[in-house]
């Protein structure tokens, strides 16, 4: 019977306003803007660091190999090779490849170029993606396939003709090759900087090793299985095989970025604790300013239980109210992040991600409903925590002590 008294009037005293003062309104209007802020910050930072992990597992990871099987002299027979490996359950994909160190000069100016040889029968996925969005095709036998990235840097036009340079090595002496640009790509991530894919056949000529391929590059279902399954395929191929997984290359970018969630986190978290100090500041000042209205509630003969109940309602609807409109701040955010990126570095002349610091080029975002439930959970919890102290000051009110003088 009690209890729609105390919902009914805590609801009164949320939806008061003004009426209550201008201090505790001002608080109050403070209180909630820092638990809606901080809630669909949280929303927004974990969607952003979920898409920078998205793009590392499926865009990244597509281009770069799970495994890189490498011999130390060069493999003959690598298609009956090459079939061995398809054999084990976790691989899904296997490519030759020969890999060079190179020098890329135009003009006065030059930049180090990783040389990729692949063969046309067996393009990895994931660069076959990339070529197939800008409808290219793997280069003929002295032609090169380049990124827009070193492109622009050295004024490179498709069709033109650049000269690359192969240092010495114990296979070879230092040469100098040129090469017919057929075709410019963007993988929109930290490969751009130096990458360029030529044929099988002329990629091992410049690697000192006409006919015969460096290794493979492998990709496997499990990606978080890849040293077991690197050990398990060298012990069944021939003498001289070594490998080199995805964890050695770029594991340290996978620590970081987990590292960077995990802290960002803690840091948006502690925002959201700080909303909740102001909801116990705004929800003192209301039990001040209303010590008047307890003791005449007291008189009329509600119980200490109602009163806590009261300004528990109070600091639910607060809750309720901010975490659902953080909600939808996020949600908002998340939808929009990415263009407001875009629109500040167009209106700034300067590119917040670049792929010589960042692994990729762009703002990812994924929203996951499972995290906006979390971090509602959490800044409704904390939420409810702020209003106890509160509540329980409200309910030693003395009617007499108050009422004395009226």
């Amino acid at each position: 019977m009690y209890r729609p008294v105390a919902v009914f009037i805590g609801l009164r005293y949320f939806f008061s306003g003004k009426r209550s003062g201008v201090m505790v309104s001002f608080i109050s209007t403070l209180a909630i803007a820092g638990l809606v802020l901080g809630v669909g910050l949280m929303i927004v930072v974990l969607s952003v660091m979920n898409g920078f992990d998205r793009e590392l597992r499926q865009n990244i990871l597509s281009v770069v190999p799970h495994i890189q099987l490498i011999h130390q002299s060069g493999v003959d027979n690598w298609p009956q090779q090459k079939r061995l490996i398809e054999n084990f359950d976790q691989v899904s994909e296997v490519s030759p490849y020969v890999h060079v160190n190179a020098l890329i000069n135009r003009g006065r100016k030059a930049r180090p170029l990783q040389l990729l040889g692949l063969s046309s029968e067996a393009i990895p996925s994931g660069i076959g993606a990339v070529l197939s969005s800008y409808a290219l095709q793997m280069p003929a036998e002295n032609e090169i396939l380049i990124s827009k990235v070193i492109a622009e840097d050295l004024q490179i036009q498709l069709g033109q003709s650049i000269s690359i340079i192969v240092p010495e090595s114990k296979n070879r002496s230092a040469t100098v090759h040129s090469f017919l640009v057929s075709g410019l790509f963007a993988t929109r991530t930290e490969l751009d900087q130096s990458l360029a894919i030529g044929s099988l056949s002329k990629i091992s000529e410049l690697a000192g090793i006409p006919d015969q391929i460096q290794g493979f590059r492998i990709q496997v279902e499990d990606q978080f299985n890849v040293r077991a399954l690197g050990y398990d395929i060298i012990e069944k191929m021939p003498f001289g095989y070594g490998f080199r997984d995805w964890f050695q290359t770029h594991g340290n970018l996978y620590q970081a970025i987990q590292l960077s969630r995990n802290m960002v986190v803690l840091l948006v978290f502690l925002i959201v604790a700080v909303a909740a100090f102001n909801i116990v500041s705004m929800l003192m000042m209301s039990v001040i300013n209303k010590r008047k209205d307890i003791a005449v509630l007291q008189t009329l003969g509600c119980s200490r239980a109602q009163i806590i109940n009261l300004f528990l309602v109070q600091g639910t609807t607060i809750g309720i109210v901010g975490v659902s409109l953080g909600i939808l701040l996020g949600i908002v955010g998340c939808y929009f992040v990415a263009d407001v990126v875009s629109w500040l570095e167009l209106a700034l002349g300067r590119q917040f991600l670049d792929t010589q610091v960042y692994p990729i080029d762009y703002v990812p975002v994924d929203f996951r409903w499972r995290d906006a439930l979390l971090v509602a959970t959490v800044a409704f919890s904390l939420n409810s925590l702020a209003t106890v102290y509160p509540a329980l000051r409200a309910s030693g009110t003395v009617p007499a002590d108050e009422l004395r003088y009226e």
